[in-house]
């Protein structure tokens, strides 16, 4: 099965797009970390592996990715988890 890599900065609304966003500045979240990223997979219910690396863009920053399985088109699976983290926050932020 196909794979697709989404790195933390792909879903960042503080970045541009040439420095690595890839989703529209609409769905798009600030300061995403891997821990969220993590955490919206598994709510979502996608399989996935955790890579603790840098973006080669902006090797400086913390940040990593995760390799999930292609179910469908990329930048949907990236919309769909920068949504998920939008949602965890704000329940975290009503507790």
């Amino acid at each position: 099965m196909k794979r697709c890599v989404i790195w933390t900065v792909n879903l960042d609304s503080r970045k541009t797009r040439s420095e690595g966003r890839k989703i529209s500045l609409k769905f798009a979240v600030p300061n995403v970390r891997l821990a969220e990223l993590v955490e919206a997979c598994k709510a979502l219910g996608l399989e996935f592996e955790v890579e603790e690396k840098k973006y080669p863009k902006c090797w400086w920053e913390e940040g990593g990715r995760v390799v999930v399985p292609k179910t469908k088109s990329k930048i949907r699976i990236m919309i769909d988890l920068a949504r998920k983290i939008a949602e965890l926050r704000e329940s975290k932020r009503k507790k």
